[in-house]
């Protein structure tokens, strides 16, 4: 007799250890390994449930395939249907991992907020603490660097903040706004230094955010217009050089941080 222990099924069926059968919305979907996630009995409907972190790769791969798909589509545009194939996994995984598609959406915007925080905050807190020229400087490089590397997130931003509604307050509310207030500390700060044009904070808050990252999320039509490719490092950082020389002006120069 096997020692492994067996997981026992709603209706009464045994479940092996290496092939877990989950009862999700009364659609069962199965998976082909145990790798020590947690089978919590849920109460209510006797139903057994795999809890899964933040960095299961099913969910991973489905937040991954959300970022493009939405920013390509919009939310409107992109079919649960759609998500799932894209992520290639079968729909009734994708509706275990995220119960709507609206939590999906905020498992895109959440996700590429982070990776632009994780790039940004070191820099941003050196800024905050001095008024840092040189630091200002290469926090809106490595935004701008941000951009090219994830259009996306800004594609997502435009496509909500046309009109109200529960996603853009989303959007402001637990992401936006934090960056905007950083923003608008920094650039005072430098204004009262005379360190960039005196423009009202608000103003110098959309020249970056619109002049920064423009150029990527229009990848499309740059590389129509232009003959240039948006995703190339010397064009990304000629694109920094130049934000970076309408803000601060000629006495900063374009490669030294």
């Amino acid at each position: 007799m096997s020692d492994t222990p067996h997981l026992r099924h709603p209706h009464g069926r045994p479940v092996r250890r290496n092939k877990i059968v989950l009862s999700i919305d009364q659609t069962l979907v199965q998976s082909s390994c145990f790798n020590g996630r947690v089978i919590q009995q849920t109460a209510r409907h006797g139903r057994e449930r795999v809890h899964r972190t933040s960095s299961d790769p099913t969910r991973e791969r489905i937040v991954a395939a959300a970022i493009d798909l939405f920013s390509e589509r919009s939310f409107e545009g992109a079919s649960t249907r759609e998500l799932a194939a894209r992520a290639g996994v079968a729909q009734p995984l994708l509706n275990y991992h995220f119960r709507s598609k609206d939590d999906l959406w905020r498992a895109a915007v959440d996700q590429l907020f982070a990776e632009m925080t994780q790039a940004l905050d070191v820099r941003t807190a050196e800024v905050v603490a001095d008024g840092d020229v040189a630091g200002a400087k290469a926090v809106i490089r490595e935004f701008i660097c941000f951009s090219a590397r994830r259009p996306q997130l800004h594609r997502m931003i435009t496509q909500e903040s046309k009109a109200d509604g529960p996603r853009m307050d989303y959007l402001v509310d637990r992401h936006v706004r934090p960056v905007y207030e950083r923003t608008a500390q920094i650039m005072g700060t430098l204004v009262k230094a005379g360190a960039v044009p005196d423009i009202p904070v608000e103003h110098l808050y959309y020249i970056i955010t619109g002049a920064g990252p423009t150029m990527f999320v229009h990848g499309p039509e740059c590389r129509r217009l232009t003959s240039l490719d948006p995703t190339d490092d010397a064009v990304i950082q000629a694109h920094a050089d130049a934000v970076c020389l309408l803000l601060f002006g000629p006495h900063v120069t374009t490669t030294t941080k």
